[in-house]
């Protein structure tokens, strides 16, 4: 126990970063440091609170303190491993939809020199995006087709018919939102509510209506107003303030946001901060996929496909920022996640798809330079970089 009379801010945020990603009550805090005054505590509590140290959790008796600094990512791991009902209940914190936390400039612009041998953004690469994302995607959202399921619905209208009707409906749906993209790049609010429209259409068939995928007509294409919405399994609330047009005007400053930003960490910025808004009734993760997409193809630049994207790690990651604010998971499933959609998206010459090229091999040498700088020895990998300046 720490006796002292005089309590620094240092020694305070020390204690609570401690504490761990769980955070810490004003309670146990006063038992760890009985010398200072309980005025003291709490007004040193506000100080850090008001410098963006750490943030209060909670309300009333259950308020604990959580630090700001980044965990391991062990101690994350371990904190989502008590279930969710025990965790402590997480409000919205409108300071999480801030461009910070963010992906450090230095990663993004080496993400953005992967396109030495990118394809042409053509009708040929649209042909193969429809599929790849519309596959990727809905498993996320626990389809059970596959690859070739989904082919065969999008090239030829042929739905699996041993595999449930909501999942066809899901590929197609994502089928419709991806080509409505191809032709509108410009981010907006009218963009977003468009693609988050076809990505929860009914089409009018009641065999949908029980579905948690799709929504009736009247709250498609609108943000939430007087739907409050729960996530499963987290012990996040997202905003619920009905008659106030609050949500409506926080997705709009998210998208003045993210037009300021690079486009890869745009891409990043939609990806995480969508969700956290749950700025729709429903469809928020899919549209915020879809969403990260926009600054890309603004740019020019190869879009993503969520294709081998790391499952578990992405509902953790998003659950990590969430309630804790940390990004650093989804951040490094989203670049590993980019690299290999920039792989899939590039030009093999034949000769160095037949002569053993190791694509894992290659995702992990790239993702290696991404994150920390170094240059690939691999030539496979390396011709994927630029040697001039970025688009």
């Amino acid at each position: 126990m720490v006796r002292s009379t005089v309590l620094s801010l240092k020694e305070l945020a020390q204690g609570i970063l401690a504490a761990g990603p769980r955070g810490i009550s004003p309670d146990a805090l006063g038992g760890q440091y009985a010398g200072a005054s309980r005025s003291t505590l709490n007004r040193r509590l506000r100080e850090l609170v008001v410098s963006g140290r750490i943030k209060a959790v909670g309300r009333g008796p259950g308020t604990r303190y959580v630090s700001l600094v980044q965990f391991p990512e062990e101690d994350i791991r371990r904190y989502f491993e008590t279930d969710w009902q025990a965790r402590p209940a997480v409000a919205f914190h409108e300071d999480q939809l801030l461009p910070e936390p963010a992906m450090a400039p230095e990663k993004a612009v080496r993400l953005r020199k992967l396109s030495a041998i990118s394809r042409s953004l053509d009708r040929k690469f649209l042909a193969d995006f429809l599929i790849d994302f519309s596959w990727a995607s809905a498993l996320l959202e626990g389809s059970t087709y596959s690859a070739i399921d989904t082919q065969a619905l999008i090239e030829y209208g042929q739905r699996n018919p041993e595999k449930p009707l909501e999942d066809a409906l899901l590929i197609l749906n994502h089928k419709n939102a991806i080509e409505y993209l191809w032709m509108h790049r410009e981010l907006s609010v009218e963009t977003l509510c468009q693609l988050q429209s076809l990505l929860t259409d009914r089409h009018g068939l009641p065999e949908a209506a029980d579905s948690d995928h799709f929504l009736p007509d009247e709250q498609r294409g609108l943000p939430r107003e007087f739907e409050e919405v729960r996530l499963g399994r987290s012990a996040y609330g997202p905003p619920f303030r009905p008659g106030t047009g609050y949500v409506g005007q926080a997705l709009a400053q998210i998208v003045s946001t993210a037009k300021a930003l690079d486009p890869v960490a745009a891409a990043l910025y939609l990806m995480t901060r969508l969700p956290y808004l749950q700025a729709f009734a429903n469809g928020n993760k899919r549209t915020s996929r879809l969403a990260a997409n926009l600054p890309l193809l603004a740019a020019g630049m190869l879009p993503i496909s969520f294709v081998d994207f790391a499952k578990a790690d992405y509902v953790l990651g998003m659950s990590a920022f969430y309630e804790l604010g940390d990004i650093q998971i989804v951040e490094r499933v989203f670049i590993q996640g980019y690299v290999r959609s920039i792989v899939r998206g590039s030009d093999l010459p034949a000769s160095v798809r037949v002569g053993g090229f190791n694509v894992s091999e290659v995702v992990g040498e790239l993702v290696k330079y991404v994150q920390s700088g170094q240059l690939p020895r691999d030539p496979g990998a390396a011709m994927f970089l630029t040697t001039g300046r970025t688009k």
